[in-house]
């Protein structure tokens, strides 16, 4: 609950555990130095802005123009991933993924502004391919094999197909073949 509720906090912590974390998959010593300057530019830099905030007393500006927003944003940036991945078992790009393809163009927008990540199947199939270009090539989300599924015509569809699965929230193709696994 703290993911979908407190995104906006909740993500960069799990990325820094993941970073920090003995055994951590960042083994390469160049990225690992990129990561810890940038860390130490964000804290610079935050101080510095908290600072102006503090000196020209503009606290209630900062909570609306940034607080605010970053809340919002980081909750519906966890709401995509969880929509995207969760109760998804499946092997291939299109059965452990929720493709949206939306027709109205309220669904076209918000595709537009996620870089059109619902087309998310296509963005595991085409991975070097630019956001732009996905469209294009939403015949690829067909299904071709048992246990694929059809895009999704909005994003309320495929929110009322992830809350079946938030009971017990299993992301990827180890868990075929579980009691519980679809």
């Amino acid at each position: 609950m703290l993911e979908l509720t407190f995104g906006f906090l909740y993500t960069p912590f799990l990325f820094f555990r993941t970073f920090l974390r003995k055994g951590s998959p960042i083994r390469n010593q160049k990225v690992r130095r990129r990561i810890w300057i940038e860390a130490a530019l964000i804290v610079v830099v935050w101080s510095g802005i908290i600072a102006a905030v503090s000196f020209w007393d503009v606290r209630p500006y900062l909570l609306w123009m940034y607080f605010a927003p970053a809340f919002i944003t980081g909750n519906l940036q966890s709401w995509r991933k969880y929509i995207e991945h969760v109760g998804m078992t499946g092997h291939t790009a299109n059965s452990a993924t929720r493709s949206i393809v939306a027709k109205g163009w309220l669904g076209r927008l918000v595709s537009l502004t996620l870089l059109h990540e619902p087309y998310h199947g296509l963005h595991h199939l085409h991975v070097g391919v630019s956001h732009a270009e996905l469209p294009g090539l939403v015949s690829d989300l067909r299904p071709l094999t048992p246990g694929e599924r059809h895009p999704f015509p909005s994003y309320r569809h495929a929110l009322m197909d992830l809350l079946r699965c938030l009971g017990d929230p299993r992301v990827g193709s180890q868990w075929r073949g579980s009691p519980s696994a679809p």
